[in-house]
């Protein structure tokens, strides 16, 4: 009797049919439509939070992204139901169950969903979720197994589905639960009745047949590498163009690069933007097929311009972006950041600002003094990419260029230290480290030796540039005045209060520029035709003035149009 009781008591594995889906049973379960909520856990990045790991978890996001759109096609689960994520730590697991109680009532389900890496307690046995932010050896910084049992098991709601979508007591597995099955984790006694835990079904040993399976009979995917045209290169650029083709005998079913996922075509072509650090980077670039994955390597070294030579290269050998090479045939040159994804899943996502970036670059190429290769358009840029371009610029950019700098995105004021930041898409909403205080930004523009400087924010708190300075139009002055003298100004959608997604300023600020008939317009009387319009739609006073501590001596920003017919405004 004891020997049955202690052997009841052991975790049992309780295999369910192979051949059955996730789907298949959330339907069975009535797990579906819009009184199932969902929780997905993709931690894959552990890399970048500890130095204790030696590889990420491979694919996770990929992975619980495919688990995202299962539920919402097949099992009818709304997206908005769903929360998303990614490299989450202790809190975002908690603060999701916190968020759920407060939306759930007693006839709701919830479908969990985890895919990173597991720990087992050497002392009790107990199973821990490792979160993004922990060494993965200390269990007091994880999320146990029971503690998330007893917090969603005590909801007073129908039933908890916990999927982990990972072999435990096991490091980075490829194996997943959509493509390999799952399989039930149970303890007797159950503790919690209208809760199920499931892993992903692990691998089965196969008997020796004389009949192979039809994947046996196909070989691993050959990875050919194009651009660069070697697998060690040393470069100045802070990202680079990997390209390539993957030749595979059964179709492919993924394509990585440095850990994220590829974008490639039916031909086996792919193509990725890799961004760069100082000194050596491996690049690794993945591919799976039936057969398996195969695996490449590149090294990529990154080395900073010598500050002698500058003189002697030309723009093409200083700075490439994610939109083309920067080149010396004009004096216009525009740096247009628009942020619409972040990564931290705290951080809300945006819709428009990407496309109103992408808008402006449009109608600066169609209608004004600006060449096509002199205007970059960073998307979703990290912390890094942002400051590692404007230094690059910085080295650029004479004493007789202008510049104009476009951001949209999340922005943010600290009323106790009186500073603004902008966030980039590295930014996380507890921790500061990526975030970009206006000093910085302001920093750049007095150190950049244009002539000419306009900074626009179209961000919530964005006139917080103005804090220590305050403006009012100026008496009238001649355009060659204006240009004669150097400028540093900031043009922003708000003041210290927070902005729409969709911008009513970028409307209109896009709309006088293509209305525009004259050869010029300042920056100036381009604001003040565009202030009393957006006040009128929206309860919001742009903001217009001096950079403060950057070296304005009084000119202006000005919008010089082509000489040749402009094209019409799309």
């Amino acid at each position: 009797m004891k020997i049955f009781l202690a052997f009841s008591l052991l975790l049992l594995f309780l295999p369910l049919s192979a051949q059955e889906k996730i789907q298949d049973y959330l339907q069975k379960k009535g797990s579906t439509g819009k009184n199932t909520w969902a929780i997905i856990i993709a931690n894959e990045d552990y890399q970048a939070y500890s130095d204790g790991y030696t590889e990420n978890e491979e694919l996770a996001i990929y992975q619980a992204e495919r688990f995202q759109q299962m539920l919402i096609k097949q099992a009818g689960i709304p997206k908005e139901n769903i929360l998303f994520y990614a490299n989450a730590t202790n809190t975002h697991i908690k603060l999701a169950i916190v968020k759920l109680q407060k939306i759930l009532t007693p006839g709701s389900k919830i479908v969990l969903y985890f895919r990173g890496r597991t720990f087992r307690s050497s002392s009790d046995g107990n199973l821990f979720l490792v979160p993004i932010d922990s060494d993965g050896k200390e269990p007091f910084f994880m999320f146990g197994l029971e503690d998330l049992k007893k917090r969603l098991g005590n909801l007073n709601i129908s039933s908890v589905d916990i999927f982990i979508d990972a072999l435990l007591d096991k490091t980075s597995s490829t194996l997943c639960i959509l493509d390999n099955g799952f399989e039930k984790l149970s303890e007797t006694p159950s503790t919690y009745k209208n809760l199920v835990t499931f892993r992903v079904l692990p691998p089965v040993k196969k008997k020796e047949s004389a009949e192979l399976p039809a994947s046996a009979l196909a070989e691993k995917p050959e990875i050919t590498i194009i651009t660069p045209d070697s697998k060690s290169t040393t470069t100045y650029e802070s990202t680079m163009l990997i390209s390539g083709r993957i030749k595979s005998s059964c179709p492919i079913m993924v394509v990585a690069v440095k850990g994220e996922e590829a974008s490639f075509k039916k031909d086996g072509s792919f193509t990725a933007r890799v961004i760069l650090e100082e000194g050596e980077n491996t690049i690794l670039v993945e591919a799976k097929n039936c057969a398996g994955w195969s695996r490449e390597n590149i090294s990529l070294t990154k080395i900073s311009i010598p500050v002698d030579s500058i003189k002697n290269k030309s723009v093409n050998d200083l700075l490439q972006t994610a939109e083309g090479e920067i080149t010396s045939s004009g004096k216009n040159y525009a740096l247009l950041i628009g942020i619409s994804k972040y990564k931290d899943a705290i951080m809300p996502d945006l819709f428009y600002p990407l496309k109103d970036a992408a808008k402006i670059k449009d109608v600066l190429i169609s209608y004004y003094a600006f060449d096509k290769e002199n205007v970059i358009l960073l998307k979703n840029p990290e912390r890094a990419t942002i400051i590692g371009t404007l230094d690059s610029l910085k080295k650029v950019l004479k004493p007789e260029d202008s510049f104009l700098m476009f951001y949209a995105g999340h922005g943010s004021w600290d009323e106790k230290s009186h500073m603004g930041f902008w966030l980039p898409a590295d930014a996380a909403s507890q921790v500061f480290d990526n975030w970009i205080m206006n000093s910085t930004i302001t920093g750049f523009m007095s150190e950049i030796e244009a002539k000419h400087i306009l900074v626009i924010a179209d961000a919530c708190f964005g006139g917080s540039i103005f804090r220590t300075r305050a403006f009012s139009p100026p008496e009238e002055k001649s355009i060659e005045d204006l240009f004669d003298k150097s400028s540093r100004k900031a043009m922003t959608s708000g003041d210290l209060t927070e902005v729409p997604d969709e911008s009513i300023f970028v409307k209109y600020f896009l709309q006088k520029l293509a209305e525009n008939t004259g050869d010029y317009i300042s920056s100036e009387k381009l604001f003040f035709e565009i202030k009393p319009q957006v006040a009128d739609v929206v309860d919001l006073i742009p903001q217009f003035g001096i950079i403060k501590n950057a070296g304005d001596q009084g000119g202006d920003y000005i919008f010089f149009k082509k000489k040749e017919e402009s094209l019409k405004f799309r």
